[in-house]
């Protein structure tokens, strides 16, 4: 009997995958002990600086064809399979689930942490701050919209830390149980979302009433329930409610990114890599933001961002929120921060952590595998 031309190949790939289950069970016992460890000197079982450094060594390692991408996705499940092992982590988000916040969560931590949805950013930080999240993610500026001013707000307020950074691209689309654009009769959306696609929307739904939704996730569970509306959500979120995709890619500028920040409540050690983000305040005085800026230029640091922000404890004063190249913990960062805090009123350094390629952001259409799709 004539062997099937891909029996040959099958079979080493069956004997492959044994070999790397092998190694996984291998790494994973050794993981097994460092958690043994890290719990006896006290130590975070999420540390982004290594996780970083892992993925960065094998992305620069990689001979194809598997692409970095999928390098970083597939380290990312193992990752999160070995945080669990020591400890499962708990992850809090803006919910409910399959909102932009939970896509974002996902694609730093992997499906196995424990994901738990929170109704509004203030109890993002709240459960962070009263330790029953060991992290927390939340949106922090969007490339059309600028600041999300409720972030930086609670920013402000909160005692927490940033250790961590994502971007993810915002694909829209318009997803119903409808069978086509001419049976809907309403529109369940975020604010944001609305804006980002007013020009489709003008031009193929004009008329059509619009009802506004604390979220995409929450909008595609209305029109779930509601046969002549359509949500504008990720192809996930409608995936998960029932609805089919009514028009792909309908916001306005391709290539609409979210930053979303990583909240802990400890410090990232450098890694060769770093961005930090502080809050400040400066004086009502002609060139006290030029002195602050000047600090910086003086240290020869690159300022990524800055963005003022009404401060909402004292009225008619504003906060400065930037984002400087560099860990706090370096030499040359350390002095400029020192500078820096002798020229501002107030000064909130609110932490350094590994930098993330806001022109490389996660493609949830390209990547859908990464999340279950």
């Amino acid at each position: 009997m004539k062997e099937h031309p891909l029996s040959r190949y099958r079979q080493e790939i069956d004997e492959l995958d044994m070999r790397i289950l092998d190694l996984l069970n291998r790494r994973m016992r050794l993981v097994q002990e460092v958690g043994r460890i890290k719990a006896q000197l006290g130590l975070d079982t999420f540390d982004p600086g290594r996780e970083e450094a892992v993925c960065k060594r094998l992305v620069e390692n990689n001979s194809g064809p598997l692409s970095d991408a999928s390098v970083r996705a597939i380290y990312r499940e193992i990752l999160a399979a070995s945080r669990t092992l020591q400890q499962p982590l708990k992850v809090a988000f803006l919910g409910p689930h399959w909102t932009y916040s939970h896509l974002a969560a996902i694609s730093v931590f992997g499906h196995t942490a424990h994901y738990m949805p929170q109704a509004t950013l203030v109890d993002v930080f709240d459960i962070l701050g009263k330790k029953l999240a060991h992290v927390a993610v939340v949106p922090i500026e969007n490339s059309l919209e600028g600041g999300i001013g409720q972030t930086m707000d609670l920013l402000y307020e909160r005692t927490v830390r940033v250790v961590g950074e994502c971007y993810l691209e915002v694909a829209h689309c318009l997803c119903s149980t409808a069978p086509d654009v001419k049976a809907i009769r309403k529109i369940y959306a975020h604010p944001h979302a609305v804006g980002q696609c007013r020009r489709w929307l003008s031009e193929n739904l004009r008329g059509v009433e619009i009802f506004e939704c604390a979220s995409t996730a929450r909008a595609a569970q209305s029109a779930a329930a509601d046969p002549q509306s359509a949500a504008i959500c990720n192809t996930k979120a409608a995936e998960n409610h029932g609805l089919h995709i009514v028009a792909e890619r309908i916001e306005d500028h391709p290539g609409n990114t979210t930053r979303f920040i990583v909240l802990g409540l400890k410090d990232n050690a450098p890694t060769g890599d770093d961005k930090t983000s502080l809050l400040f305040a400066v004086a009502d005085k002609p060139g006290a933001l030029y002195k602050v800026l000047e600090s910086f230029t003086h240290y020869g640091l690159n300022m990524t961002r800055i963005e003022s922000r009404p401060n909402r404890v004292h009225p008619w004063q504003y906060l400065f929120f930037a984002d400087i190249a560099g860990h706090e913990q370096d030499e040359i960062v350390r002095a400029a921060l020192n500078e820096a805090s002798e020229r501002t009123t107030f000064l909130k350094v609110l932490g350094s952590y590994p930098r993330a390629n806001p022109l490389n952001p996660i493609r949830f259409d390209v990547e859908r595998a990464r999340f279950g799709g």
